[in-house]
């Protein structure tokens, strides 16, 4: 008898092979569920060519996963200008999603629905507003607020970010964001913090997106601490900062933690409205030398960055999970940072933690110090391969529950 495959339709506004971390997610969880399910994705046009390039050399894959590309008018397209578009274009984007996910399920039901990308738990999820299909939400995040003590780090730019970003997605997440936790039969959150946040709807697991392939062609040989012929001081170690130049990403504590940390030197990569602050901030603490400012670099070159150094510095005081901090662990090198947002679950065996309340800079500098001779381990902790095991488990417990049938607004 021919084995009837579970059939699942994931929404996924970003999903396609390459170096975008958000559709690399999408694409990771899609081809994950086909191992054992017949999928139908929904996404957007701009990433036809490469899903349409990857099938086409995988037909195995190509049997089981089906990729429909859905977008709004030119008219509202030629409006999307700015970054901050998508958010707005997203709200609608999801309406039409909703209704073309409504459309294909009641001319063939799906057994499970999951809502893979955007990562935001403040924004709306189409699917819940359709009848009768479980729903899978999630990965989210969103929900992990800046400790007041830690708010004069930002900046001024950043804490003002940091206020409008409270005060614009608290009650969206709880009109949005909570509608789709109690519609969702399993909610899945980007970290602890969400899970908390979100626990009290329903059934709730921490799952981050983190979707990495096999980076062993990156792994470099060990860096040898040498010293001088007449014994004196060894070349510097170096750290590494990798990440967008805002004050939530804590370039001013990493700054300031090097410079209290003698025999490090600190390469950052990543641009963004910091870097001419944190050049100065580099200046006035007299570590101009021992900090060098790379930019934005592709990530081949970053990954051997990271793969070379002696320690990931990334005091981030908001990621949701922190694609960077996964890479450094899964290189073996330990990762110092705050015990906020997804970053410590994703650098896990290889966190150093940084205590966030008294001398936050001085924490931060003794965990640089210890990584001198306290190495790291290199972790598959999340890898692609643990996807199928993942999305199986999410799904059949989707499908076991009791999912509502009343659809929610968006």
């Amino acid at each position: 008898m021919q084995q009837v495959h579970p059939r699942v339709l994931i929404s996924a506004y970003a999903c396609g092979p390459g170096d975008e971390p958000e559709a690399a997610a999408g694409w990771a969880f899609a081809r994950a569920a086909a191992r054992s399910h017949r999928v139908h994705v929904i996404t957007r046009h701009r990433f036809a060519p490469a899903v349409d390039a990857a099938l086409a050399r995988d037909p195995e894959l190509a049997r089981n996963l089906t990729v429909e590309y859905l977008d709004l008018s030119e008219r509202l397209l030629a409006r999307k200008r700015r970054s901050s578009d998508v958010y707005w274009y997203y709200v609608l984007w999801q309406r039409a999603l909703a209704r073309r996910a409504a459309e294909l399920h009641d001319a063939a039901p799906f057994d499970v629905g999951h809502h893979v990308t955007f990562a935001n738990d403040w924004l709306p999820c189409g699917l819940a507003r359709v009848p009768n299909l479980p729903v899978v939400w999630g990965p989210v995040g969103g929900a992990t607020v800046v400790p007041l003590n830690l708010v004069r780090w930002l900046g001024l730019r950043g804490a003002a970010n940091e206020l409008l970003r409270g005060v614009l997605t608290a009650p969206l997440r709880a009109a949005w964001g909570d509608t789709a936790a109690r519609r969702a039969a399993v909610v899945v959150a980007q970290n602890e913090t969400v899970a908390r946040r979100f626990r009290r709807t329903g059934h709730v697991v921490v799952e981050p997106n983190a979707a990495l392939d096999d980076l062993s062609e990156h792994v470099l040989p060990a860096r040898a601490q040498a010293a001088d012929a007449d014994g004196s001081d060894p070349r510097p170690l170096r750290a590494v900062f990798v990440g967008r130049l805002l004050g939530l990403k804590g370039g001013r504590l990493a700054i300031e933690a090097l410079a209290r940390t003698p025999g490090w030197e600190l390469h950052v990569y990543g641009d963004g409205y910091d870097r001419s602050t944190l050049v100065r901030l580099a200046g006035r603490r007299g570590v101009t030398d021992r900090v060098v400012f790379h930019g934005h670099r592709p990530r081949a070159e970053v990954l051997d960055a990271v793969a070379g150094c002696d320690a990931m510095l990334f005091p981030s005081m908001h990621d949701q999970a922190g694609w960077a901090a996964a890479e450094a662990s899964a290189l073996g090198r330990p990762v110092i940072c705050l015990p906020l947002g997804g970053v410590p679950l994703m650098a896990g065996v290889n966190a150093r933690l940084a205590r966030v309340d008294g001398d936050v800079v001085g924490h931060l500098a003794a965990r640089l110090a210890e990584a001198a001779t306290t190495p790291g381990t290199p972790s598959d902790r999340w890898s692609t391969s643990r996807l199928p095991d993942v999305v199986e488990r999410l799904y059949g417990t989707a499908r076991s529950g009791s999912p509502a049938a009343e659809a929610s607004t968006v």
